[in-house]
């Protein structure tokens, strides 16, 4: 039976990201082009990321305007692909593929549908390629008009002592790395800081799955919806009913 969390009729979630990483094996970054006539229907936009190194000569650079010589070696780093308003964007790099989406968040299986929408145009160019670690990233931030006391709204804080730095505080951040099981874990960022009329709280959740596994949708949304799991629960454990309250 599915694991059921309280509704959010206001999810707070600011950047929804997915990525894969995975073995090149034969495949060039070029080949990805192949799917650029199919990613041009989701993504108008496309820039390339080219990178370039220079070598000159031993000798000394005169000063002022002068004609020099040297050797470049450039290569392409990735193609990054851009929805019309910006708000989506899919880089394709070296062993990797990430899909950002700023856009407001609808839920859970719009964002999975997406995400798997775009593995299906890859599909040809990736079937039997090792995939090594799928992770997904959700960056929630809360707006709060007070933060005297931090347990008001989440349980996992930064503690002080009596008679040790006492709240409110204007801007504190904190990080946690937690080993969920064998090949999966997730890296926590919380972060404070004070706007002058409001409190800006980051609650920043990357949970990843470092398991091999051949190319395989099917195989990749059991994987993804393990993370989501594991998202949610560090998320729901984290916050209190006022937080439940802002996001409703």
């Amino acid at each position: 039976m599915a694991k059921m969390w309280p509704k959010l009729s206001k999810p707070p979630v600011e950047v929804a990201l997915f990525q894969l990483k995975f073995e090149m094996g034969n495949t060039a970054l070029s080949d990805f082009l192949k799917c650029d006539s199919q990613l041009s229907k989701y993504f108008p936009k496309r820039n390339d990321t080219i990178e370039a190194s220079i070598n000159l000569p031993s000798s000394s650079i005169p000063l002022g305007v002068s004609k020099i010589s040297g050797t470049s070696n450039a290569k392409m780093v990735n193609y990054v692909y851009y929805s019309e308003d910006q708000k989506c964007k899919l880089t394709i790099g070296e062993g990797s593929l990430t899909y950002t989406d700023e856009r407001d968040y609808i839920g859970w299986d719009e964002f999975e549908r997406v995400v798997c929408q775009y593995l299906m145009v890859f599909a040809p160019i990736l079937e039997k390629h090792i995939i090594t670690r799928i992770s997904i990233r959700f960056i929630n931030q809360f707006v709060l008009d007070e933060f005297e006391d931090p347990t008001v709204y989440f349980k996992t804080i930064i503690s002080s002592a009596e008679n040790g730095v006492p709240y409110p505080l204007i801007k504190y951040g904190f990080r946690l790395m937690l080993d969920i099981k064998e090949g999966v874990y997730s890296i926590v960022n919380q972060n404070l800081d004070k706007t002058p009329e409001k409190y800006l709280y980051i609650f920043d959740i990357d949970v990843l799955n470092k398991s091999n596994l051949i190319f395989d949708i099917s195989s990749i949304q059991s994987v993804l919806q393990e993370l989501r799991e594991v998202k949610n629960d560090i998320f729901f454990s984290n916050v209190t009913d006022k937080i439940i309250e802002l996001c409703n």
